[in-house]
């Protein structure tokens, strides 16, 4: 399964949205940043084009294939990523890794996904990021473009920048690679995770806490249980 043909109806899809320019402050979404302590290192189950935070001397990796339309991803990002993060990524026992699997409004997904890469890596995660949290804004907004234009301009791109990012073929080729690379793993919705290297079904923090717990020696939290009452 390839995503080629997704990209060019998406281009000629935003390439006739009228802009109005609706500033949005993007990427400020500086939780995400403050976990990038990779200090150049990369664990055995990423590549070189991945988009990765927390330490890569870290035991577990966690790659999450999602869409920054799908719904379910952003209730994820929004409600478990947090925890996630704030217990396993940034007290370096997990490298979390983003690939970009276009779900949802594909053509969207596409174009959230280029602009991120486009911005930079350093504002990769903000950018996500801010998409996930705005997902239903910008999906039901009239004036689309408006919305990644403003996004564009709040990581210090110009709406030329951004046209421009539309149409870079080199970045379109890398994310149809990545999205090829999933599909070819056995990914068939978002968010889907792999757990060094194996695919799981995670989605609450309780979910990562049951598969993590093992593999990092940690003993499971008691739950406490209340004594019954006899009648």
């Amino acid at each position: 399964m390839t995503y080629t043909n997704r990209f060019v109806s998406f281009a000629k899809t935003t390439m006739i949205i009228s802009a109005s320019a609706l500033l949005i402050n993007a990427c400020s979404d500086k939780d995400t940043s403050s976990a990038k302590t990779s200090n150049g290192k990369r664990t055995a189950f990423e590549v070189a084009t991945d988009h990765a935070l927390g330490s890569g001397d870290a035991p577990v990796t966690i790659v999450e294939y999602a869409s920054v339309t799908c719904g379910h991803c952003a209730n994820w990002h929004t409600s478990v990523w947090p925890d996630l993060k704030t217990k396993y990524v940034n007290t370096g026992k997990v490298r979390y890794i983003y690939r970009e699997f276009p779900t949802g409004n594909v053509s969207l997904a596409n174009v959230g996904h280029l602009l991120a890469n486009c911005a930079g890596e350093d504002k990769f995660f903000g950018m996500i990021g801010v998409q996930m949290k705005r997902q239903a804004q910008i999906l039901s907004s009239a004036t689309v473009k408006d919305e990644y234009v403003a996004l564009a301009k709040s990581a210090g791109m110009s709406e030329a920048d951004f046209d421009a990012c539309m149409s870079n073929q080199d970045q379109i080729d890398k994310l149809n690679a990545v999205a090829d690379a999933g599909s070819n793993a056995g990914v068939t919705g978002t968010p889907t995770f792999f757990i060094n290297g194996v695919k799981e079904q995670v989605f609450t923090i309780e979910d990562f806490d049951k598969v993590l717990e093992p593999i990092l020696g940690i003993t499971p939290s008691k739950t406490e249980t209340k004594p019954v009452v006899e009648h």
